[in-house]
């Protein structure tokens, strides 16, 4: 058991660090094309951060083990609402009054009842791939439009984009992320499996806690530094309603292609992530800050959902 346990630990370094060459490549590729910081959190670091996920839940898939694949996406969504959000708001004060923010959180809302939708029927198919996937494309493409008005009405200068060259480094970092990204998911899938198997749990158990913290430890790692920073905090916001549309629509979509068995509704997951959702459009209507109290509320959450998972 031990040497599973050591060969996770092993693999969850190696995503970090793949996710880590890959994201600040395509950082530096959205610069180079002077995105906004919103638009860099919600698809840049969205895309980046979420990688992991994309590798571990596909080769979880092809290999059959679809309760690591399903663990890995719910775990890693709720993870990012409620672990990562929890630990910024009780950093600093995270504001979700703009109207943008707003408008991603309802089609956050929206795509959670779409999920929540067909996670109560028998299995994933070709319906839910081309509604999830046609979901994701009109998500890209209202953020696109968004972004396009948003330069409109606050020209600025293109110096930063002008400093910002993409050379071929930044390209074989890239390259060298995916590869990180899939070695890394290869020996996760293997451990998580075999452990599940030693301790006698269900591999959506040892994929939703600890399968899913690894994959989301990008995102936490992101929200810390902004925190610190006290920089472009919308980018932790932006990150983290990125990254859950990209797990749900794009991912958890594809997966679709594997026509997935659904042994279960995972109603109290859909749950936690509507009513997570519901809070943040609460205070963004209020004017008030997502701060300390429901920054505690929000990692108490967490704390119930890891219970939930293992009892």
């Amino acid at each position: 058991m031990l040497l599973q346990v050591l060969i996770l630990s092993i693999s969850i370094v190696i995503l970090y660090f793949g996710a880590e060459f890959a994201l600040n490549s395509a950082e530096r590729i959205g610069k180079a094309f002077n995105f906004s910081p919103l638009v860099v959190g919600l698809v840049i670091v969205g895309f980046g951060t979420s990688l992991p996920e994309f590798f571990v839940s596909h080769l979880a898939s092809v290999r059959g083990e679809y309760g690591l694949a399903l663990g890995n996406i719910m775990g890693s969504n709720v993870a990012n609402l409620f672990l990562i959000l929890g630990v910024g708001g009780l950093m600093t004060p995270l504001l979700m009054a703009r109207r943008d923010i707003l408008l991603q959180l309802v089609w956050h809302f929206v795509l959670m009842i779409i999920l929540g939708g067909f996670l109560m029927t028998d299995a994933l198919n070709l319906v839910s791939f081309f509604v999830f996937e046609a979901f994701f494309l009109s998500y890209l493409a209202w953020t696109y439009v968004q972004m396009r008005k948003d330069q409109r009405l606050n020209p600025v200068e293109n110096v930063e984009a002008e400093q910002e060259k993409i050379n071929v480094m930044v390209i074989l970092r890239l390259l060298l992320g995916f590869l990180l990204l899939y070695g890394g998911g290869e020996l996760l899938v293997s451990s998580g499996k075999e452990l599940g198997l030693l301790l006698g749990v269900p591999a959506f158990v040892i994929s939703a806690v600890f399968v899913a913290f690894g994959t989301s430890f990008p995102e936490l790692v992101t929200a810390v530094v902004a925190c610190i920073k006290k920089k472009d905090t919308d980018l932790i916001t932006g990150n983290i309603l990125g990254s859950n549309v990209f797990n749900v629509a794009l991912i958890l979509g594809s997966l679709s292609l594997y026509k997935l068995p659904l042994e279960e509704a995972y109603q109290w997951e859909v749950i936690a992530l509507m009513g997570g959702t519901l809070v943040m459009v609460a205070l963004g209507v209020t004017k008030l800050r997502l701060h300390r109290l429901f920054g505690a509320l929000f990692l108490g959450v967490y704390g119930a959902m890891i219970f939930y998972w293992i009892s």
